[in-house]
């Protein structure tokens, strides 16, 4: 078990308001009069120490050490990220209205910036103790609880790890949107992460019975679902056979039947020979090969540290058994026992599963809705176009539900 650190006082999450902008750390994004902007991660990280500082010096060196933490870059590699942020806010190398070149000596953010403080943030604390508990046939899961509020369970791809998720630029903002409002629930899936590692069985009833046993753990009674990618499977199997536990739930990136099932299963095998090939080569292009698939859009960044994120974390056997199992379950059957309120928020060119099965599981669910987002990435990533809007449609449901843990 891991000892969590002292809790400290929250600080106020702030955003910086400069002419038609609004950089917001929190969301870790960027709008022009309320439309998002994408932005590469250290773009945006670029931009965020100017406003932070603006109208002093910002010199190459300080440049280095905080956007690329010390790492040896070229100043081709800087100049290419400040010419990216001065396109993301309008600006030209020419005019320099609002990123200024200080010659040979750096550079200065020459607007007014505005800050704005928002309500202190719950979620800015260290990373959650590490608990365990046991699944119905023995196995031990780990898990780990967050924040206040009403409670929610999160599950997304396999293959992760509840304690790398937490530092992870990927899922870090997701989970702090999530706590400001949520009691957040996580747990490794049984033959990854810190769980169990001796896969007993795969597909989605087991997973769907850890979840139960995560739950039962944290003592929720009741408690709301999101669900990502794959995980949507074990979530509407959930929804559907014990609809007095759940309250509300989102899927994100989900899926009806498994890509065996389909009509098309083109890609199936291919990727199933890249991770046979490459899982433990980390040195090769696979990792760069397997985040394009899920995340054409980028950021690049992002995709690669999920992927990577999912690389430490399962052995390779257990990813291919659990693509297998997943690839080839089916839902169909039991969406109209779900029950409860649901939220269905896919890409609209999602390259992996498409949207005609986000679909089949609007037209199965009675209680159902469907958002269509204008990406290919498979689940949004923040920084991408599409994540403000994410995050809005999928809280603003959340926190419209009424699933309180009344007896915790």
């Amino acid at each position: 078990m891991i000892t969590p650190e002292p809790i400290h006082p929250a600080p106020r999450a702030t955003t910086y308001r400069f002419g038609a902008f609004t950089l917001d750390p929190e969301q870790h994004s960027l709008t022009k009069s309320g439309i998002p902007v994408p932005v590469e991660p250290k773009v945006f990280d670029l931009l965020r120490l100017m406003v932070e500082n603006a109208g002093e010096l910002i010199t190459r060196d300080r440049l280095i050490k905080e956007i690329w933490h010390g790492r040896i870059v070229s100043d081709a590699a800087i100049s290419a990220c400040v010419a990216a942020a001065r396109r993301a806010v309008g600006d030209t190398g020419q005019e320099q209205a609002i990123i200024k070149t200080v010659a040979r000596r750096g550079f200065a953010c020459s607007v007014e910036v505005q800050t704005v403080s928002k309500k202190p943030l719950r979620h800015t604390a260290p990373p959650p103790s590490i608990q365990f508990t046991r699944t119905r046939d023995g196995k031990a899961l780990a898990y780990a609880v967050a924040g206040a509020g009403p409670p929610l369970l999160y599950t997304t791809f396999g293959g992760t790890s509840i304690e790398a998720q937490w530092s992870s630029p990927f899922f870090r903002p997701l989970f702090d949107a999530i706590c400001a409002q949520n009691k957040l629930l996580r747990f490794d899936s049984i033959g990854t992460g810190q769980s169990d590692l001796d896969m007993a069985s795969a597909g989605i009833e087991a997973e769907a019975l850890n979840m139960l046993s995560a739950a039962d753990a944290a003592g929720l009674e009741r408690f709301a679902l999101f669900c990502q990618s794959g995980s949507a499977l074990s979530g509407v199997y959930l929804a559907a056979h014990y609809p007095e536990r759940v309250t509300a739930m989102v899927l994100n990136g989900g899926y009806a039947e498994g890509r065996n099932l389909r009509a098309d299963t083109t890609g199936t095998q291919a990727m199933f020979g890249m991770i046979s090939e490459a899982w433990d080569k980390p040195e090769s292009s696979f990792l760069l090969a397997y985040a394009l698939l899920y995340f054409p859009e980028g950021p690049l960044d992002l995709a690669k540290d999920i992927v990577e994120i999912m690389h430490k974390s399962c052995p390779e056997e257990n990813i291919l058994r659990m693509r297998q199992a997943f690839n080839d379950a089916s839902v169909l059957d039991v969406l109209p026992k779900v029950q409860c309120p649901t939220l269905i928020v896919h890409a609209r060119e999602d390259p992996i599963h498409p949207l005609t099965e986000a679909r089949k599981l609007a037209a199965g669910i009675t209680n159902s809705e469907l958002v269509v987002l204008n990406s290919a990435n498979h689940v949004p990533m923040p920084g991408s176009a599409d994540w403000p809007a994410f995050l809005k449609v999928t809280l603003g449901f959340l926190q419209d539900r009424d699933h309180p843990d009344k007896t915790k």
